[in-house]
């Protein structure tokens, strides 16, 4: 089994793997396709740095240094998102969104499988055309009530440029992955972002689900 080793992401770092690489991965980060892949160098799979960025690791270079820290789930849970319950509107000053319904589904990476289908509403708040993608947009993640993780699906959404107080519906596709033959009951619809353009992170959603 290949170790995973972090990519600094320095260029002439990522040039040498780059022309020594013996394979490649397509790179899934949170259910979300990469455009730079993983490679292999060595029997060493090397992973780029903006991945880790965008699995919630929180990531600094100084000198010839790389310091990554990854926060637990529940602790950002508690610091970031804004909560609310299914039908209701919530608000980060920069977004509106709400979740309009949930119901089962199939698990979208396996074709077969349960799953969820959440369709969510989403409204830019700001007076200028903005995508969820530029404000630093880090995913979607659905709980169920026995504590599995379900990832959505890839979406084209969160790259549209939404006018002032223009919208979105949104319909996610989740499943969980790796397959699981049974999954709990819908709990709570996690909506995370990382910080974007020098600006430090919105705060993020968490939206209760059950009746």
């Amino acid at each position: 089994m290949n170790k995973l080793l972090v990519g600094t992401g320095i260029f002439l770092s990522a040039l040498v793997l780059a022309q020594a690489a013996q394979k490649t991965y397509r790179l899934i980060v949170n259910g979300q396709a990469q455009a730079t892949p993983a490679i292999v160098v060595g029997g060493k799979t090397y992973v780029p740095l903006e991945a880790l960025q965008k699995a919630g690791a929180q990531v600094s270079l100084s000198g010839n240094e790389v310091r990554v820290q990854f926060i637990p789930v529940g602790g950002q849970e508690q610091a970031m998102l804004l909560e609310g319950k299914k039908g209701e509107w919530l608000s980060n000053g920069t977004w509106r969104l709400r979740v309009l319904d949930v119901a089962p589904g199939t698990n979208p990476f396996f074709g077969s499988g349960p799953g969820y289908v959440v369709r969510v509403e989403v409204r830019n708040l700001t007076s200028g055309r903005l995508s969820l993608h530029k404000t630093g947009f880090d995913g979607f993640q659905l709980l169920d009530n026995r504590g599995n993780k379900l990832v959505a699906a890839s979406f084209g959404e969160q790259y549209t440029d939404l006018p002032q107080a223009d919208g979105v519906l949104i319909t996610l596709r989740f499943g969980p992955n790796p397959k699981l033959d049974e999954i709990g009951a819908p709990d709570k619809l996690l909506v995370n972002f990382r910080p974007s353009g020098g600006k430090p992170a919105l705060r993020g959603f968490r939206v209760f689900l059950g009746d």
